[in-house]
Order: structure tokens, then sequence, then C-alpha cells
């Protein structure tokens, strides 16, 4: 796990070495970063694996090609960069702030970030879940199960694989629908098989049956109730705590925001940790989940402004493609109090991302 750096330096190099067995060979392994602020570059064995521009962002290296395994050690490099300054309007933190972990798959493995999943028919009598992957490498088979809360199999169902590709549906009856009142949460997994239907690869996900819908002249309605939404914006930070992320803190301010009657977060102003989407899901809470606190139009001299030509597009695919099975999730945000909304100019969004 990583931990912001502090002190007066604006700039923090991170080392680990790590050992592989011979078995490992056979295996693709990635390194996976919740967040890194701000301008983070990645070496493993003096191997330059590139940079990542977004201090909120997820993100991961692939390092498979560049390994040792048995007697023969790995070491693995992060530079972050803050020194850029100012740039940002609130306590950024800086460095390693969020979870890092080392996974190994198999060669052949399901893709996150292709994996969706929808809810196309929402009712308590019965409900369909839709699921949509892809796969990199060779896999014959799909299985995937839903279950309860209690772990429970209701429904599964096996697809081939075609094209690198996997489309499935499944039924259940005397659905619990999520809400923030009633958090209900089902479990689904997903495992690519080969032709001996041996597992290769799988992937689990929380997801909640729950519908909504605005009307301009009732409002807001969620699972066909009309409802306030109670919401409040929270910085990534934890107060006196700092930057670095921590689950058990975060579900503190949560429980507070419970007590207080909140039933909405809003994530100013950028991308939250994965961790507190979890606790969202888990207890109860819609959110309005943003990407951007600024577009090409600066608030400081040095923020994501300098970035955001280039890399705008690709950061919010990859940020609705990190969030989108989230059942908290109701709403997107592309900015907030963006700039070029209070001039004669007007957007300088490009139509890609209006598309």
């Amino acid at each position: 796990r990583g931990r912001a750096f502090c002190g007066r330096s604006p700039e923090g190099w991170y080392r680990k070495t790590f050992d592989l067995e011979k078995k490992d060979i056979n295996k693709s392994v990635f390194i996976y970063f919740g967040g890194v602020y701000r301008y983070a570059e990645v070496w493993i064995n003096g191997i330059y694996l590139g940079k990542n521009y977004n201090g909120y962002l997820s993100f991961e290296k692939e390092l498979t090609k560049y390994l040792n395994y048995g007697d023969k050690s790995n070491v693995i490099a992060i530079r972050a960069d803050n020194s850029l300054q100012p740039n940002s309007r609130w306590y950024s933190g800086s460095g390693i702030y969020r979870d890092v972990k080392l996974e190994k798959r198999h060669k052949s493995y399901l893709l996150k970030n292709e994996t969706i999943l929808t809810t196309p028919i929402v009712d308590v009598s019965q409900s369909t879940l839709k699921v949509s992957s892809k796969i990199f490498g060779q896999g014959e088979l799909v299985k995937i199960e839903l279950s309860d809360k209690n772990n429970k199999l209701l429904a599964q169902q096996e697809v081939r694989v075609k094209n690198e590709q996997i489309e499935a549906s499944l039924n259940i009856n005397n659905t619990i629908l999520w809400s923030p009142e009633n958090p209900y949460l089902y479990r689904v997994k997903i495992s690519l098989l080969n032709n001996k239907k041996e597992k290769l690869d799988d992937l689990t996900y929380s997801i909640g049956f729950r519908y909504f819908k605005f009307d301009v002249n009732e409002g807001f309605e969620l699972n066909g109730v009309k409802t306030k939404i109670l919401g409040v914006c929270l910085h990534h930070d934890l107060g006196a705590l700092g930057a670095a992320f921590n689950k058990s803190a975060a579900k503190r301010q949560l429980v507070i925001m419970k007590e207080m009657g909140v039933n909405a977060i809003r994530t100013a102003h950028n991308p939250p940790a994965e961790e507190l989407l979890d606790l969202c899901d888990e207890m109860g809470f819609l959110v309005y989940n943003e990407a951007y606190d600024m577009w090409k139009k600066r608030k400081n001299k040095f923020d994501y402004h300098i970035d955001f030509d280039e890399h705008h597009i690709p950061d919010l695919e990859n940020f609705v493609k990190r969030d989108r099975n989230r059942t908290s999730v109701f709403m997107w945000s592309i900015g907030n109090e963006i700039r070029e909304q209070f001039d004669a100019t007007g957007s300088t969004l490009t139509k890609s991302m209006t598309k």
C-alpha cells in the first residue's frame, strides 16, 4: 500500500524489491495504482513504462516482458512530481496516496474496463441482468453466476466466446431493490474457462437492482418513489488525516453523513478512490461522480488545464469505464464551476467529448 509523501520536497521516489516464483512465468503481471499525485512515472528493472498525467485517476502498467523469476529479484521504481505549483484549489496531497496492487493474471483474461453490467428490466417480481465483456487472449467459455448477499446461487449461464466478446442475460425472481434505505447488493461472478472448463480468470462485482428517472414536473423518482436528493460535496482528503485514503476514516465520514440525513454524495471535484464507491454501494448513497475541476481555462497556473487538450478524452474514458458498473453512481459531472460557462466564448470542449 502506498502512502503520500510529505515535507518540503515536491518530488518523491518510491522503490520496492519483490520476487516472483518460476511458476509465474506463464502469467501476465500488472502493477495497479489507485492514484498518484501528481505526475507519476514508472520503471521496472530499469525499463521505463510511461507517465500518468491525471493525479486522481487509477491506472495500470503491464510488467510481464521485463520481469525476473526465481532467484533474481525485481525492482519497481515510481517517481511522483508535484513541483509545478500552484496546481490545486485545495490540499491535493502528494505521491502515492491510494492503494497499489501487484496483479497476476492468466495469459488469457477478462478485460475489466470492457466489462459492462446493465439492468434493462428492474421489477420486484422479476429483473434482468445483462453482461457484456471482452477477453484478451484465448478462452472458450464464460460462466456468469448471480448470487444473493448470502452467496446463495440464484441464476447462472454459460456462453461461448465469439470474436473475443461475451454477451449474456440472466433473470432473477423476487428482486430486492437497492435504495439508500435498503442498499441490498447481489454478487456477480464472471469466469473465463478453457475448453476443459478450467478457470483461467474471473471478475467479481457487487450490484444492486434499481431504476430512477428525472421529471421536469415531478422531480426525481427512485424505484418509482418520489425522492429528495439530500446531498453533500465531499473532497477526497480526510481533513486532518491528509490525502492518503483510509477506508475506516472514509466510512466514519459517511456514517456521520447518514446520521445527518444525507443520501447522496458529490465527489468534489475529481474522481474518488474506488474504495469510497465500495462504501457508497454498501451503505446506500447515491453518487454524483465528478471528472474535472477545470477544462482549458485555468483556476491555478499549473492545474489540469495544461494537460487538458491531450488527455481529457482518454482520462474521461478511463473514468467512466472504471465506475460505470457502480450501483451508487446515478449522475456524472464533466466539470465543476467551469470558467467556459461564464464568458462569451462558450465551451471549448472538443466534439468528441460532447458526443
